[in-house]
C-alpha cells in the first residue's frame, strides 16, 4: 500500500478544475466565434467536419490505453510495482504512436475513395489535421498519466487553458498577417497548439514520476493483457465519441446546407461545456475511486461518487438555465445566420447534462469487469442514434439529429448509472455484514 497516494478530494482542487473547464470552454468558444465570423460558411463547415472526424480517430488511436491508465497506473503506484509501471508507460507510448501512423495511412489512402463514393467534395483540411493525429493521441495519454501522478491541476491547466489559449493566439496572428485565414490554416494552428501541449505534458511527467520507477527495468510481459483490458475501454470511448460527433457527419451526408451543418456544430460546441466539466471531474475522482475499491473501502467509494454527483448536478442546473435564458444571444455571437438553431441548442444541452451527470458509470462498471454490459448499452445507443438521425434528420434536419443524440445519450447513461449504483451499493451491504 502506497501511503503517499491521495484518496481525499479537495474542494479547492475541484473549484480549480471547474474554473479550468470554464476557461477552456470560453476560449474555444471564442475561437469558434472568431472563425465563424471570418470564414465562409463552406470553410466553417469543412473545419467542423475535420474536427469531428479527427476526434473519432484520436479516440481510436489511443487504443484505450489512456483510459486504462487511470486504473493501472494508480494500481501499480499503490502496489509499488515499479518495473510494471515503467513497462506500461513505454509500451503504451510505442503502441499509440505506431497505431496512429497506421490510421494516418488508412485515412490518406481511403478517405478520397470514400468521399468520392458518397459524392462529397474533398477538402485538404481533413488530411492536414489528420497529420497531427499521433501528437493528439499521445497528448491524451500523457494527460491521464500526469493526472494519476498527482499533477491533476497543472496537467489540466495545460490541456484546458494553454492549449486553447495558444490556439487562439495563433489564429489572431494568422488573421493579422499576410497569410490567409481559412479552414486549412485554422487546423494547422490547432495542430500546432496540440504539439506545444504535448511537449509541456512530457516535461510534467518527467518531473512528477515516482523516483523509484525509472531506474527499474521495464516489465512488458503483460503487454497483451494490457491491450486486452484496454480494448473494451477503447470501444466504449469510441462509441461515446460517435454519439457526440456523428451528428455533424450525418448532417453533412444528408443535407448539402452549410448553414445547417455549421449551426448544429455550434449547438454541440455550446453543449460541450457541461461535458468538459464532467470529464475533468472524472480525471480527478476516478484514480481515487480505483484505490478505494482496491482497498475494499466501498462505503467511502460510494460517498466519493455522491460528492461528484452533487457537484455536477449543481453546475448542470446553472448551465442549463443559462442556455434557456440566453441561448438566442449566445448563438447570435456567431452571426445572424446561426440564430435559427435555438431549439437544437436546447435539445443538445439536455442530452449533454445527462452525459455529464452519469459519465462516471461506464468507467466504474468496466473497472469492475462488466465490459459486455457497457459495450452492449453503448452499442445500442449508437445504433439508435444512427437509425433515428438518418430518419429524423432527413425529415427535420438538425433538430431531428439533435433529438436523436439526446435520446440516445439519456438511454445509455441512465441505464449505466442504475446498474453501477446497484452494484456498488450491494458491495457496501456485503462489506457491512
Amino acid at each position: 500500500m502506497n501511503q503517499d497516494f491521495s484518496i481525499q478530494p479537495q474542494n479547492y482542487d475541484s473549484a480549480v478544475l471547474f474554473g479550468l473547464s470554464l476557461s477552456n470552454f470560453g476560449l474555444m468558444y471564442f475561437a469558434h466565434i472568431y472563425l465563424a465570423t471570418h470564414l465562409t460558411l463552406d470553410a466553417f463547415e469543412d473545419y467542423s467536419v475535420a474536427i469531428s472526424l479527427v476526434n473519432i480517430l484520436s479516440t481510436l488511436a489511443t487504443l484505450g490505453l489512456e483510459k486504462s491508465a487511470l486504473r493501472l497506473v494508480a494500481l501499480y503506484i499503490e502496489r509499488e510495482n515499479w518495473p510494471r509501471l515503467r513497462g506500461y508507460w513505454l509500451f503504451s507510448l510505442r503502441a499509440i504512436f505506431l497505431f496512429s501512423i497506421v490510421l494516418m495511412g488508412f485515412v490518406s489512402a481511403g478517405l478520397t475513395t470514400w468521399l468520392t463514393w458518397l459524392a462529397i467534395d474533398f477538402h485538404i483540411g481533413l488530411i492536414i489535421y489528420t497529420g497531427f493525429l499521433p501528437i493528439i493521441a499521445l497528448c491524451l495519454f500523457a494527460l491521464e498519466v500526469a493526472t494519476v501522478y498527482g499533477r491533476q491541476v497543472w496537467a489540466l491547466f495545460l490541456y484546458r487553458f494553454l492549449l486553447p489559449a495558444s490556439y487562439l493566439l495563433m489564429l489572431f496572428a494568422v488573421g493579422n498577417s499576410p497569410l490567409t485565414l481559412n479552414d486549412n490554416t485554422a487546423l494547422i494552428c490547432l495542430g500546432s497548439a496540440w504539439s506545444l501541449t504535448l511537449c509541456l505534458l512530457g516535461a510534467t511527467i518527467r518531473s512528477a514520476r515516482p523516483v523509484a520507477a525509472w531506474p527499474a527495468k521495464a516489465d512488458t510481459a503483460r503487454r497483451f493483457g494490457w491491450l486486452k483490458r484496454s480494448l473494451p475501454l477503447l470501444l466504449s470511448s469510441l462509441l461515446m465519441t460517435v454519439l457526440v460527433s456523428a451528428g455533424t457527419l450525418i448532417l453533412k451526408i444528408l443535407h448539402p446546407s452549410e448553414a445547417m451543418v455549421g449551426t448544429y456544430a455550434v449547438a454541440i460546441q455550446t453543449s460541450s461545456l457541461i461535458g468538459l466539466i464532467g470529464t475533468s471531474t472524472n480525471r480527478y475522482y476516478l484514480p481515487m475511486l480505483v484505490v478505494l475499491m482496491e482497498r475494499q473501502r466501498y462505503a467511502e467509494a460510494l460517498a466519493l461518487l455522491g460528492k461528484r454527483m452533487r457537484l455536477i448536478a449543481c453546475l448542470s442546473v446553472i448551465f442549463f438555465g443559462i442556455v434557456v435564458l440566453y441561448g438566442p444571444s449566445i448563438l447570435h455571437l456567431f452571426g445572424a445566420k446561426f440564430d435559427f438553431g435555438y431549439p437544437t441548442l436546447l435539445v443538445c444541452a439536455a442530452g449533454a447534462v445527462f452525459h455529464s451527470l452519469f459519465s462516471d458509470a461506464p468507467y466504474y462498471l468496466q473497472f469492475m469487469g462488466m465490459n459486455r454490459l457497457v459495450l452492449s448499452l453503448m452499442g445500442t445507443g449508437v445504433i439508435m442514434l444512427i437509425v433515428l438521425a438518418s430518419w429524423l434528420g432527413s425529415r427535420y434536419g438538425m433538430l431531428g439529429v439533435a433529438v436523436s443524440y439526446a435520446g440516445s445519450t439519456v438511454l445509455v447513461f441512465v441505464g449505466l448509472k442504475v446498474v453501477a449504483s446497484r452494484h456498488l451499493r450491494s458491495l457496501v451491504s456485503l462489506n457491512a455484514r
